[in-house]
């Protein structure tokens, strides 16, 4: 069934939902010439965030999300007028981050030889260190476990799980990316919505753009912003209590920012625990990186990886 291109629209995003989502606080200041007794950037941030204290300053430096000039710092600096402040305040204690961000463990490796690891990402671990805190993430994790730099090629949201595809090798780095620019890589997700889904296959064909409503969103527009192709395919229907779940395979062609949330919102089937864009309330998103085909970038194998079911949430079946 051919369903039309809807004409570009907002999602109309809840912000307040948005904002309890999000795990920091932003704060920014432009400061134009000096203030009383505050020359560095500690002590301007002392005077200005009262409610945080003192004592703690040098273990936020550590870990991360605050900013001079848009440059990330971890000492102390002095401030040269005129300049920017920046910083992502925790929602959470420092001390709790370990269990605020997912662990990850030797286990969820799925496949790795000498160039190259295929690692299942759980949710609530971010892909690459974030502005907001640069300790957790897989990127670290990995290159902790293998003892090396990593090269990321593709990503995942925090809060999407799934299997990746990262090198480990110097000689791997150049091809892997290429073959991710080339769109030489197949990926499939697997996604849950509570919409009714009367087609069975749709494709969606707009841009993925800024939206203006919040910094951290996306939205679709027919002509500005970056090119998104992602082909929907649904799968199978399952009852939950008072609620129909539809199960799809969501294959994106492109790889933006938000790319498979954004296009299944205005598919009108918003994904499950999306609260960015309006799918159900759940305690995770309902969003797996599930398959993966691509030619090994030394060998020229054809490689074809699938999340292991020890890693996958309960609603995902083969």
């Amino acid at each position: 069934m051919k369903v039309p291109v809807k004409a570009p629209c907002t999602l109309c995003p809840d912000l307040d939902r948005v904002e309890q989502t999000l795990r920091t606080k932003y704060w920014c200041w432009h400061l134009l010439e000096p203030a009383n007794r505050v020359h560095t950037v500690i002590s301007f941030l002392v005077c200005n965030l009262p409610h945080i204290s003192e004592e703690s300053w040098t273990e936020r430096l550590d870990f991360g999300g605050i900013f001079l000039n848009g440059r990330e710092i971890t000492r102390d600096q002095p401030l040269v007028y005129p300049c920017k402040v920046e910083y992502y305040e925790p929602k959470f204690d420092i001390g709790d981050a370990g269990t605020v961000f997912a662990p990850f463990t030797p286990e969820q490796i799925v496949y790795a030889d000498d160039d190259i690891c295929v690692a299942y990402k759980p949710p609530r671990l971010p892909s690459m260190p974030a502005k907001e805190q640069r300790h957790f993430s897989l990127k670290a994790s990995l290159e902790k476990l293998f003892n090396r730099t990593i090269h990321m090629p593709s990503r995942l949201d925090m809060s999407a799980q799934g299997i990746l595809v990262v090198s480990l090798s110097e000689r791997a780095h150049g091809p892997l990316q290429r073959a991710f620019e080339l769109r030489h890589v197949k990926k499939s997700y697997r996604l849950v919505t509570t919409a009714p889904c009367p087609w069975h296959e749709h494709t969606e064909d707009l841009h993925i753009v800024r939206d203006p409503s919040h910094p951290v969103l996306r939205t679709v527009s027919n002509e500005v912003g970056q090119a998104a192709l992602t082909h929907f395919e649904r799968l199978y229907s399952t009852r939950e209590e008072s609620s129909v779940l539809t199960v799809l395979r969501a294959s994106p062609v492109s790889g933006r920012t938000h790319q498979i949330r954004v296009h299944a919102a205005h598919a009108g089937i918003p994904i499950v625990g999306d609260n960015f864009y309006g799918g159900a309330n759940a305690s995770d998103l309902h969003l797996v990186s599930y398959e993966l085909e691509l030619e090994h970038p030394t060998n020229g194998s054809r490689l074809l990886f699938t999340a292991p079911q020890a890693h996958t949430p309960p609603w995902i079946t083969a």
